[in-house]
């Protein structure tokens, strides 16, 4: 019997060729996307899961006033470890970026991280060389990476060598103690370089008001970590900071899951590269429904075909078929479909991954011999096959026999309602992916267009030397640049006004409410910095150059003038503090974003400095090569032990928005593979629906009928179902994209010409889709499907 309906199910794919092709290329399609889309959601659900006690480890991050932060005083999580018995230990560690030299040569690293003794006991980042217990025990130990290890020697057998790192005022050597491999891609913490935090600690170690340091504790498996439990651990760590913090910083603490920290962070201060779970939640749902498209091309053309196939069916129950049999039989054949399909699919799926990967900024590979991979992929297949042939398997198993066999029609108006009702909703789904994908290209191009405050472009900017006596090398620097006819204004700053990581608390002003708490992030600036930035004083000045009296000034933006209770005007001349160094207000600036935009502008307070860590300068865009040529040698000649670095202001702010650049292009590629599985089954439809009327075609033909409105005639049905799918996938667009859009403080308008132009390009899509058959149709000579008559 089985061999009866496999010879069945093959005769009846070659005798529709056609119908067999779009079903199998949609369902191809739709699976090469959805595996796609699953190994990226997998891979972004993976972070961190490599660590053997994952579910027992958890991060300290704190509220500070209104600000969520992802980092805690260093005393902390020592103090907790001490006190409750729950926390079986800690770790610590802190991001730094300096200078390292290896004999002639210089490197500047910004990816490494002073970490605690027990950091790889509690983390599983395997060693190749080094005991994990006593690698980072040495006050000069330090551990390398293998690539950093390569880079450095040319071999990961580097125990026992000496850097030189240039992290404090005199810099320290370090020996080679560790060689790890490298850090997996799916970790949250990213570094090259481990150096014992003792060096840190000297310094830091008992401050209870400085947020500053990343601390995790493991929970004993004894504990049972319930919802109550894991807020009676939050409350007593709330209690043990403000039990200790001597200035009495407003503040909560929490507890969050190692496994939440890549997508359900949104953290101020937290590591690069953070992920983000709505944007999983987003692109899985895109999988789904991508296949569900699929599989109602499938429902679609199988229904429209039942009455080619009643008779078989009607035959079949005569000679004494049971139904389930006949369901079984047309399951199988859907099945047999899906499973061409998914082997087409993984073909796919690995000629299209690195496109893709390069796409998302991954490095996911396929595994054909990871049995879980496959047989994930059968489930899939399987699902797929069940549910696209479920409805027409138990539909062509209802017919009657006797009606079939007398010639009766089987295919009742109900069956075409329901088709139809199919048709909807793949083009609801279509329509709603292109406003999405509409919506996200204006964010993006309100992003880069926005007005931030100050002009981005040609912004390019110098890392500067922090350490020994190069500081004072800055006003020699500063003439040089001076005689550059590639440069205009230039700048030395703290830090660059991109991602603003700094803040305090500690800020007075008169009138202020004692209990208040506001963090004020702060930058220390020159006299050239608003001129170099294009930005702009709205009361009082700037600071003057080389103005002693000038050093203790401050400048406020619009924002820290309101939260003092202040106006710009009556703001001049007021006298306030910060971090205990009493200054004057003498300028304020208007508002600029120095975070990004899903943040809104805060306060910000100005300092007056002749040193900072960056020389920012205007450069001529035609000859930028050239200026950078000739910045690197004046940069050398001032500096010749340390390596040129620069960068660009408007390149550091368009990597803030990557995840959102990355979503626009999916929802591109996405949308359009959409559009092509529905236009697939739209096709298939319209042909079948014109093969059906061709006798109908030719009399109308005959009686003097126009080809424009025979085409006209075949195509406004579809069209019909079109507009309908519009009617329903506007509202859901609408809904979907505002609750996207909330994510930002700042953000574009969604506007009708949106909905407009999506609902325009699915019905000219949809009307040239069935314009082929139907002019084909049209233009026939009438006399070939009347002969038979």
């Amino acid at each position: 019997m089985f061999k009866n309906y496999l010879v069945t199910a093959i005769r009846s794919l070659k005798r529709h060729k056609l119908f067999t092709v779009l079903n199998i290329f949609g369902l191809a399609t739709g699976l090469t996307c959805s595996i796609l889309i699953f190994l990226w959601v997998q891979d972004e659900r993976s972070y961190d899961n490599f660590n053997d006690n994952a579910a027992q480890i958890y991060r300290l991050t704190a509220k500070v006033s209104d600000v969520e932060v992802a980092v805690v005083p260093p005393p902390v999580a020592p103090t907790l470890k001490q006190q409750v018995p729950a926390v079986k230990s800690y770790t610590t560690v802190v991001p730094l970026q300096t200078f390292i030299t290896i004999g002639n040569r210089k490197f500047d690293e910004k990816n490494l991280l002073y970490a605690a003794p027990n950091f790889l006991q509690m983390f599983n980042y395997p060693l190749l060389q080094g005991d994990k217990a006593t690698v980072l025990t040495r006050p000069d130990g330090v551990v390398l990476t293998a690539s950093t290890a390569k880079k450095y020697f040319g071999s990961v057998n580097a125990i026992g060598k000496v850097i030189h790192a240039d992290n404090d005022i005199n810099g320290t050597n370090y020996v080679v103690t560790g060689i790890l491999k490298d850090v997996p891609r799916n970790s949250h913490l990213q570094f090259d370089m481990l150096l014992p935090i003792e060096l840190y600690n000297r310094s830091n170690g008992d401050v209870w008001d400085n947020f500053d340091v990343y601390s995790y504790v493991e929970l004993d498996k004894r504990f049972n970590a319930t919802p109550s439990a894991i807020a009676a651990l939050q409350k007593q760590t709330t209690e043990i900071h403000t039990l200790n913090d001597k200035t009495h910083t407003k503040s909560t603490f929490t507890l969050q899951p190692l496994s939440d920290i890549h997508l359900k962070s949104r953290l101020m201060l937290d590591v690069a590269g953070q992920g983000n779970n709505q944007h999983v939640n987003i692109f899985t749902l895109v999988a789904i429904f991508i296949l569900l498209i699929a599989c109602i091309n499938f429902m679609n053309l199988a229904t429209a075909l039942a009455g080619q196939r009643a008779k078989e069916v009607g035959l079949r129950k005569t000679i004494g078929a049971m139904r389930f049999r006949l369901i079984i039989q047309f399951l199988g054949e859907s099945l047999l479909l899906a499973f061409l399909a998914l082997i087409i699919a993984l073909g796919a799926a690995l000629l299209l991954l690195p496109f893709f990967n390069d796409l998302a900024n991954k490095s996911i590979s396929i595994n054909l011999l990871n049995l879980k991979f496959i047989g994930s992929l059968l489930g899939i297949a399987t699902l797929v096959g069940l549910i696209s042939g479920s409805y027409p398997a138990f539909f062509l198993s209802s017919f009657k026999p006797i009606k079939v066999l007398k010639g009766v029609k089987v295919l009742s108006g109900n069956k075409n309602y329901f088709r139809n009702g199919l048709v909807i909703a793949q083009f609801a789904v279509s329509v709603v992916l292109m406003v999405s994908t509409l919506v996200v290209s204006s964010q993006l191009n309100f992003i880069r267009n926005r007005d931030i405050g100050f002009n981005k472009q040609n912004l390019l900017y110098l890392q500067m030397p922090k350490t020994g006596d190069t500081r004072n090398n800055y006003q020699t620097l500063k003439a040089t640049l001076g005689n550059n006819t590639g440069t205009g204004d230039y700048t030395i700053i703290e830090h660059l006004p991109t991602y603003l990581t700094t803040g305090t608390t500690n800020v007075i002003w008169p009138g202020k409410d004692p209990r208040q708490q506001t963090v004020f992030p702060h930058i220390g600036i020159d006299e050239n910095f608003i001129k170099t930035f294009g930005m702009h004083i709205i009361a009082g000045r700037n600071f003057i150059d080389n103005s002693k009296a000038d050093e203790p000034n401050y400048i406020l933006n619009e924002t820290a003038v309101k939260v003092m209770g202040m106006t710009a005007a009556n703001a001049i001349g007021q006298k306030i503090s910060s971090n205990n160094q009493p200054g004057e207000v003498v300028g304020v600036v208007k508002d600029f974003n120095f975070k990004p935009i899903q943040q809104g502008i805060e306060p910000l307070i100005l300092k007056h400095t002749n040193r900072g860590g960056y020389v920012v300068m205007r450069t001529s865009p035609v000859e930028i090569q050239q200026v950078i040529t000739k910045l690197k040698a004046n940069f050398q000649d001032v500096y010749p032990n340390f390596p040129f670095s620069y960068g660009f202001v408007d390149q550091d702010l368009s990597k803030l928005y990557t995840a959102e650049q990355q979503m626009g292009q999916l929802f591109n590629v996405f949308s359009v593979v959409s559009i092509i599985i529905s236009c697939l089954g739209l096709f298939g439809l319209a042909t079948f629906a014109t093969q059906k009327r061709l006798k109908e075609i030719g009399v109308r033909r005959v009686f003097g009928a126009s080809a424009t409105g025979i085409v006209a005639m075949l195509a406004k049905d579809f069209v019909k179902l079109v507009a309908a799918a519009l009617v329903v996938a506007f509202p859901v667009a609408w809904w979907a994209m505002n609750k996207w859009l909330d994510n930002y403080a700042y953000r574009t308008q969604m506007s009708w010409w949106m909905f407009a132009l999506a609902g325009f390009m699915a019905i000219v899509i949809a009307f040239l889709t069935i314009s082929y058959q139907s002019i084909k149709a049209a233009l026939a000579n009438p006399i070939d499907s009347l002969r038979t008559e």
